[in-house]
């Protein structure tokens, strides 16, 4: 890396915030701020948002780029933290832990 160290999504100058990507850092976790804050980050595209392991996802009612090569690469071995909230992170992790770990998995999809 050239002596530089690498830096996450969330220490980048140039990251948009739209609300919080994990909601266990909002200030206030009430319904409402559960509500305000992703409508902020769906009003602004980003449909994936964490509540500690818990992926939220948010229809966009559109077609949305989240599901390239690109994305696979990023989220591939990569820590939940080091990238923004994602489906691909979620079940990155949930692979590693059945597969290194031996511990068994469950996804439940609402």
């Amino acid at each position: 890396m050239g002596g530089k160290a690498a830096k996450y999504h969330w220490q980048s100058q140039n990251v948009k915030q739209s609300g919080v990507d994990d909601m266990v850092l909002l200030s206030k976790i009430t319904e409402d701020a559960i509500v305000d804050n992703l409508k902020k980050r769906y009003m602004d595209d980003y449909i994936f948002t964490y509540i500690g392991p818990v992926l939220i996802s948010v229809n966009p009612f559109k077609q949305m780029p989240y599901f390239t090569d690109r994305e696979i690469e990023l989220y591939q071995g990569a820590a939940q933290y080091e990238n923004p909230p994602h489906i691909y992170a979620l079940t990155d992790n949930m692979y590693r832990n059945m597969m290194i770990d031996g511990e068994n998995q469950c996804v439940i999809i609402r």
